[in-house]
């Protein structure tokens, strides 16, 4: 029996079995295969269109059995070299003469090995090797940015994920498709700290299972089912999750048509420094508010609890049957300052539920990031609004969640 995950969300969690260990060892091969060719490039080479496409074709699959992707892959680095490939002896000495820094027993081992992780349809290949080579510019800084190690690796994802969507769609085999799928594959296997999710099909499946959108956020969501929650340790695990796993028919919350009607999802913030305006004067709201609303967007995943946004900064949308939960978040609670955002937060959230929600059946919490004093519990508990703050990585307060 599948082991059940932690309660945060409805999936199982990584079991390790035979099947799921022998595909993402299948995916670290290529791992290795582009990591290795990233790093014996040099810096004129990585900017190359003809080096970029190469990559994005390294990591795709000709075929689901057999030695049908080696000698495709094969014939696509002979391409690259511009030599026939009539023998893989010969072809890893021209690999060498190419990449002085591989020696001749290492370029052998790459020929021989089998690699290839995503089964990219044919019919989108051209498309995107044309789109590979008319974005290089864009796309070689973009490897570059993966390829390092980041301090916040979840902010890297967020940023290259961004990257890539700026780029914009292209018309391929009579359709309009998104460069996710098809570039993901390699950006996943350049990212050293093995973060950066695959973009496919069965991904698009989870997605929908955990209330997402194949985009930047969605992106975002996978990286975050890394970890202890579903006891997933990388992006190779987290594919073969994807590919293995029955996906659980799960039951979705039927919004009221006009729930959050005109306003934006809650999307994942940037956890930098901001600034606004406060009448006169000038005050500095730090990565702390962008990181708590990011952790009940984290606490929403995979909950089906849909959140939006628009000037205030959360509105769960069905939190309970017929009623929406509009929430302020405020960093501080204590003190002088404290108090100054709590009252803010109370005026903001009568405030706005007045005016963009007049005709719905709204209540009303403040989200902090831990425990309040008993003298906040009781003002707010006398005007009718709830509390919820973090506990660890459990949201606690007054309803829940």
């Amino acid at each position: 029996m599948a082991k059940k995950s932690d309660g945060s969300l409805p999936l199982p969690k990584f079991q390790r079995s035979g099947k799921q260990k022998s595909w993402s060892l299948g995916e670290r091969r290529t791992v290795n295969l582009l990591r290795t060719l990233w790093k014996a490039a040099g810096q004129d080479q990585r900017k190359s269109p003809t080096f970029l496409q190469l990559l994005v074709q390294l990591a795709w699959n000709n075929g689901p059995h057999g030695d049908s992707t080696r000698l495709w892959r094969n014939r696509k680095i002979a391409e690259y070299l511009k030599v026939d490939y009539s023998a893989d002896r010969k072809l890893a000495h021209h690999l060498h003469s190419q990449f002085r820094s591989l020696s001749i027993s290492r370029c052998q081992a790459l020929i021989a090995t089998q690699s290839g992780i995503t089964w990219y349809r044919g019919a989108f290949r051209p498309g995107t090797i044309s789109f590979v080579k008319n974005h290089s510019k864009e796309i070689a800084p973009i490897f570059r940015q993966v390829s390092v190690y980041a301090k916040n690796p979840n902010e890297k994802v967020q940023r290259v994920a961004a990257l890539i969507d700026s780029l914009g769609k292209f018309d391929a085999a009579g359709k309009t498709v998104s460069p996710f799928n098809g570039l993901t594959p390699a950006i996943s296997c350049l990212d050293p700290q093995q973060r950066f999710p695959i973009m496919n099909a069965r991904t698009y499946a989870l997605l929908k299972g955990i209330g997402e959108k194949a985009n930047v956020d969605g992106i975002v969501a996978l990286s975050k089912l890394i970890g202890p929650r579903l006891d997933i340790r990388d992006a190779r695990e987290l594919d073969a999750y994807v590919n293995t796993i029955q996906l659980p028919k799960l039951k979705r919350r039927i919004s009221r048509p006009a729930s959050g009607a005109g306003f934006n999802p809650l999307g994942v913030k940037p956890e930098m420094d901001s600034f606004a305006h406060i009448a006169a004067g000038k005050t500095t709201i730090t990565k702390l508010h962008h990181k708590l609303t990011n952790r009940l967007k984290d606490y929403l995943l995979g909950r089906h609890l849909t959140a939006k946004e628009s000037c205030f900064d959360a509105l769960v949308v069905d939190w309970k049957k017929g009623r929406d939960l509009l929430i302020e978040a405020k960093t501080a609670y204590e003190g002088t300052t404290g108090r100054t955002q709590i009252r803010q937060a109370i005026g903001q959230l009568f405030d706005y539920r007045f005016t963009y929600l007049p005709k719905g059946n709204v209540d009303l919490a403040i989200l902090l990031p831990r425990e309040p004093s008993l003298d906040i519990k009781k003002l707010l508990k006398s005007l009718s609004i709830e509390l919820l703050w973090f506990k660890g990585k459990q949201l606690a307060g007054t309803i829940q969640l």
